[in-house]
């Protein structure tokens, strides 16, 4: 005889927001902070008074041609620990995606390029938008585990239907169909 299967569970997502405690959310942007760092501003550049930072994405782009699609691997492989680490909505991707392209088709231009990727930093902005989707989430959540009112949307006019009064005989049967009043 076969083996009965268990009844499946749904498993709870472990890139659920709403579901994730505040310290493995903590430590997720932690390491995912680390990562863009380390992508686009670990070394500083001399005499510019620490203000221009350089990654490995930015140095490995120097090389031309190859160091370019090596840089977009190594954004794109970013962009799926963002999106392994926690639930991103299409929208975001998108602009996430939008911001690697931007860096490698600019980034083929011979030395306008290298300075673009070294002032763009497509990672560490990826990383903000993930931080700004992670803050309002939580923040959403928290005002309604508090209790706070959430603002109701208004469906627009064309999704009420008018009612039509019908007149009902004893027996159920439709005796006459009224219009309704012109609004």
């Amino acid at each position: 005889t076969p083996h009965a299967s268990k009844p499946q569970t749904p498993r709870a997502d472990k890139r659920d927001l709403l579901t994730m405690n505040q310290a493995e959310v903590d430590k997720r942007l932690k390491r995912l902070r680390r990562q863009a760092k380390f992508l686009d501003a670990c070394f500083y550049v001399p005499c510019t008074c620490q203000r221009v930072r350089l990654g490995v994405e930015s140095l490995v782009g120097l090389v031309p041609v190859i160091g370019d699609f090596a840089g977009v691997i190594m954004a794109l492989l970013f962009v799926s620990m963002i999106c392994g680490s926690f639930h991103t909505p299409a929208s975001i991707k998108t602009q996430m995606f939008l911001n690697v392209a931007l860096d490698f088709v600019i980034g083929l231009v011979p030395v306008l390029g290298d300075i673009f990727d070294i002032l763009f930093k497509a990672n560490m902005r990826n990383l903000e938008l993930i931080e700004r989707h992670v803050k309002e989430v939580r923040s959403s959540a928290q005002a309604i585990e508090l209790g706070a009112a959430v603002p109701k949307v208004k469906a627009p006019a064309s999704a009420y239907i008018p009612r039509i009064p019908i007149k009902k005989g004893a027996a159920g049967r439709i005796l006459e169909r009224t219009t309704a009043p012109a609004a």
